[in-house]
């Protein structure tokens, strides 16, 4: 008989009391969800899996971003083709690239597989809230409250 392997966990402390309800695996990066309804994710950038922003708008050494200035003018310019950093620690996803201001939103599930991950995600400004519950409900009450 052959030997057979033992494995031993590999604690992050930067998931230490952070209130992880779930992990999920991809074939280079992970994503944890907290229940606070927070993504954090780390590991290989493959293509964007990371969900942390474009590596060629993020600032030189950001995760997910590249390591120089130079790398990610050389990248912008096609000149030469880098790789961001892997990322080592866990770092929370933004929902809101590309927008000026940065939206509360609540993350409550989320997948990853491949290259890939996936998040359903919820935005908790209260008149995004209101606009669909009286999209759904011609209710007076809650008409009220959203007006407040």
């Amino acid at each position: 008989m052959g030997k057979t392997r033992e494995w031993a966990p590999l604690i992050l402390p930067a998931l230490q009391n952070k209130s992880v309800i779930s992990v999920v695996i991809g074939d280079y990066h992970y994503a944890a969800l907290t229940a606070s309804g927070k993504l954090l994710t780390w590991g290989q950038y493959s293509l964007g899996a990371l969900g942390l922003g474009d590596p060629g708008k993020l600032e030189p050494g950001a995760p997910g971003g590249f390591e120089t200035e130079a790398q990610r003018r050389d990248v912008r310019e096609m000149r030469r083709r880098f790789r961001p950093l892997p990322v080592k620690i866990p770092t929370e996803v933004r929902f809101s690239h590309g927008k000026k201001k940065s939206k509360d939103m609540f993350c409550f599930a989320a997948a990853a597989a491949g290259w890939h991950t996936g998040a359903l995600v919820m935005d908790l400004d209260v008149s995004v809230l209101c606009l669909f519950f009286l999209s759904l409900n011609d209710n007076r009450n809650l008409s009220a409250q959203c007006q407040r």
